[in-house]
């Protein structure tokens, strides 16, 4: 089975065997756009040697970057001279993790048989944005779309020319939403791609890791089963806090939860238990989740 999904139009999307993690690629009047190029050496290997074909010296290829944790951010030293784009917030994250980022890399290269050629070094993006905003990534229009609550400096991609949305680790079909902080912030991401979804014709959905889902329909499938999880995971575990249920109780009350990928060969149960841990502290914080 190729690792390579023509969309058409120009347009492919290789996968990973690390996590699955999908990079998209698209090609437009002899421009390059990349989105995550990854994970592994032999596979950005592969993905620059498709690149030169359009354009050997890389003088016409734009990298955006979803997000900065480590299985998004290695293409970089593949692609020299390229511009690059990222949240306004990402050149700082990557400063900040530096060492986590190359740790957790060599480390996940390594589990798959390959190795780095060099440490990951942070960078700083050539352009970037927060928000909702529409850039020119050579000859692509993209507009971006703040969406935190697996990682702060999150952007979720739509290139409107296409119909495709790069929804970074948003959407996935093997994994549920994935918390880096309380669910209503990640819950308050997905209303603002539902207004995507109502407003614009998405034609495909790129998630940061699985299958790809296409046709809206489908898209906006995972969107209201992730909005459902999350809204039960609120929903219970305010009612464990409410009774005086510690943390530890909470959890293993919420374990019995139904959720993709509980028990699966790609298993969520630690990403879930997590979650619980994510919920169940914010209401010890004092925040406040708002509807």
């Amino acid at each position: 089975m190729s690792a390579w999904t023509d969309l058409g139009d120009g347009l492919r999307v290789r996968q990973s065997r690390c996590y699955a993690m999908n990079s998209l690629f698209a090609v437009r009047d002899g421009h390059v756009l990349l989105a995550d190029p990854g994970v592994l050496p032999s596979e950005l290997d592969e993905i620059a040697a498709a690149t030169q074909e359009i354009t050997p010296r890389f003088e016409r290829v734009s990298v955006a970057f979803t997000h900065p944790h480590w299985d998004h951010v290695l293409g970089m030293p593949w692609f020299p001279g390229a511009e690059s784009f990222a949240h306004s917030g990402f050149g700082d994250e990557l400063e900040r993790e530096e060492l986590t980022i190359q740790r957790a890399a060599e480390k996940g290269v390594a589990e798959l048989g390959e190795s780095l050629r060099q440490p990951f070094k942070a960078f700083a993006p050539v352009h970037a944005a927060r928000g909702t905003a529409l850039v020119r990534l050579g000859e692509f229009d993209v507009v971006t779309y703040d969406t935190p609550g697996h990682q702060s400096t999150h952007l979720a991609l739509w290139l409107p020319q296409s119909g495709v949305l790069v929804a970074g680790d948003l959407l996935s079909d093997i994994e549920i939403p994935w918390l880096d902080a309380p669910p209503w912030v990640y819950r308050a991401s997905l209303k603002s791609l539902h207004w995507l979804f109502e407003q614009e014709d998405v034609r495909v959905l790129v998630p940061g890791h699985g299958p790809l889902a296409h046709g809206r329909l489908d898209g906006y499938r995972r969107l209201l089963r992730d909005m459902d999880y999350l809204m039960h995971l609120e929903e219970r575990v305010n009612a464990a806090w409410k009774r005086g249920a510690g943390l530890d109780e909470t959890r293993t009350e919420l374990a019995a939860m139904e959720y993709l990928g509980k028990d699966a060969s790609y298993p969520m149960n630690d990403v879930h238990a997590e979650n619980v841990r994510f919920t169940w502290q914010a209401l010890a914080n004092g925040d406040v989740p708002t509807r």
